[in-house]
């Protein structure tokens, strides 16, 4: 049976299509991008030459009405998100839609409405509910290792005062929950697969913008507290802390991590609040997907570590070829020796019990080392 490729065709020609999605799709081995539509077609055909897309349209009803498109992707300001999704579904498009979905709830049942009557889909693009990291975090959770969850904590925010930016345009669906308070929310009805029963909120609105600079609230699920806060005219920041009632996780890259850069959790064991002390997990770049080493926790055991190291011996030695060579490496000359035997990337050397990644695992200055899995 011949594999079907997925047809995307693109709604208008915002930055965060063109620089993060086009390029995710055309690595994708069942979908290809073969349309782009503008209200202005020569920005449209301006894309489509730059990324070779076959088909550039000067309106989006083009786009709805071509037949050979099966998914639309809508990254269109947040108050055009539910005008321009019906008129696709009724074109029988699938839709990937970016977040919010919309930006009052009862505007929602009529795009269902004609989702289903039409038999698509529409989904709100979330990376994180398929991150490698959150992923992880929700079946780490499921194991009991940290106990029973007490408190979700989130912090997210940056600095933008740019009057003609549509995070900062109120009739355009502008301020901080509207554009970042809808990740904390997601993430905690992931991990905790339920709805709160309360919300309770405060906000400082800006003078001239009449948007929300600065926005916190307490979701409660019963048992379960997720509190967050979100600012647009702060510094740059993001961090989700899961406090359980045998360990804490921290998620230091959860919502913008970098497609080309790891990220990276860390695990507090109960027992010290220094991170050097805790296990630090960092989820790999693709260049380490094909890894055959499964991941590990060392927590700087000599025997454990010695364990480790040859299987990193054996399994370099079989994709190196007989040019590979190492010498008996110490405890206490781990790193320094990893660090020759391996084409090591550092990510920050001057960092504070920061980590070093090599090509088949992790190294921290202290000789503690973590396998990256596959």
């Amino acid at each position: 049976m011949k594999k079907k490729i997925i047809n995307w065709g693109i709604l208008s020609t915002a930055k965060i299509g063109w620089e993060h999605v086009i390029p995710a799709i055309r690595k994708s081995k069942n979908s290809q991008v073969i349309a782009l539509a503008s209200r202005n077609l020569s920005r449209a055909t301006a894309l489509t030459k730059k990324f070779k897309i076959p088909k550039s349209y000067g309106s989006y009803k083009e786009l709805y009405e071509d037949k050979d498109v099966d998914v639309i992707y809508n990254p269109l300001p947040n108050h055009l998100h539910i005008k321009s999704s019906i008129e696709a579904c009724k074109n029988k498009k699938n839709l990937l839609l970016e977040k919010p979905l919309s930006l009052k709830s009862k505007d929602i049942d009529p795009l269902i409405k004609i989702a289903s009557q039409n038999k698509v889909i529409v989904k709100e693009a979330f990376m994180v509910r398929h991150h490698p990291q959150w992923r992880w975090v929700k079946e780490f959770i499921k194991s009991g290792k940290i106990g029973s969850i007490s408190s979700i904590s989130t912090v997210f925010s940056y600095n933008n005062k740019n009057p003609k930016n549509i995070r900062n345009i109120k009739n355009f669906g502008g301020g901080a929950i509207y554009d970042i308070g809808c990740y904390p929310t997601v993430i905690s009805r992931f991990l905790l697969d339920k709805e709160p029963k309360r919300v309770i909120a405060t906000s400082k609105n800006d003078k001239k913008f009449k948007t929300d600079i600065l926005s916190s609230a307490l979701l409660d699920f019963g048992d379960i507290f997720s509190t967050f806060t979100v600012a647009t005219q702060s510094t740059y920041s993001q961090q989700v802390v899961i406090l359980g009632t045998k360990k804490t996780v921290v998620i230091e890259n959860p919502f913008n991590a970098i497609a080309n850069k790891p990220t990276t959790v860390v695990i507090y064991n109960g027992k010290s609040i220094y991170r050097k002390d805790n296990t630090i997990k960092v989820f790999p770049l693709d260049s380490f997907v094909d890894s055959p080493i499964q991941r590990m926790e060392i927590d700087g055991d000599p025997d454990q570590l010695n364990e480790v190291h040859q299987e990193i011996i054996d399994i370099t030695k079989k994709t190196s070829g007989e040019h590979w060579k190492i010498s008996s490496i110490e405890r206490f000359k781990f790193y320094d020796e990893a660090k020759k035997a391996f084409a090591i990337i550092t990510t920050n050397e001057t960092r504070p019990f920061g980590c070093f990644i090599l090509t088949k695992g992790v190294v921290k200055p202290d000789g503690t080392v973590w396998v990256l899995d596959h």
